[in-house]
């Protein structure tokens, strides 16, 4: 049951918006179809697909691969706003306009998808700890 709930959970949450953009709007993972939320989405139909079949030890895979994508993602979007602060800093200063700067880019948030797509892959691992045999006697 864990491994269905959390293969549809992290499906949705690629369709969820995890970032909040000035003027853009929101933005979500999969983004018409560039980007790595195809890959989490494919991992997981892949997990809904081993639930379905129970090939539970697959779901170590998909999970881990999932959340691998996920902080990648993440840790890729805050170097690129720090880059991107850092840059304005140089190039703008001085200019009056820096404070439009400023409070456009302080205006990028993080939204809720993010949350969605982690609680997805943590319940597809934890669904591969409780099924795998032999995984709850070494713990």
């Amino acid at each position: 049951m864990l491994g269905l709930v959390g293969s549809l959970i992290m499906f949705v949450g690629v369709f969820t918006p995890i970032i909040s953009v000035p003027i853009v709007g929101n933005m979500n993972y999969f983004q018409n179809g560039k980007g790595d939320g195809v890959i989490v989405l494919a991992l997981a139909i892949v997990s809904l697909i081993l639930t379905l079949t129970k090939r539970y030890r697959g779901l170590w895979f998909t999970g881990v691969a999932s959340l691998a994508v996920m902080i990648f993602t993440f840790v890729n979007f805050q170097t690129r706003m720090a880059e991107a602060q850092a840059q304005m800093e140089s190039q703008l200063s001085g200019n009056p306009f820096r404070g439009l700067a400023d409070m456009a880019i302080q205006s990028i948030q993080i939204q809720w998808g993010w949350a969605v797509l982690i609680v997805g892959a943590g319940l597809v691992i934890a669904a591969a700890a409780i099924k795998t045999p032999g995984f709850q006697d070494a713990v």
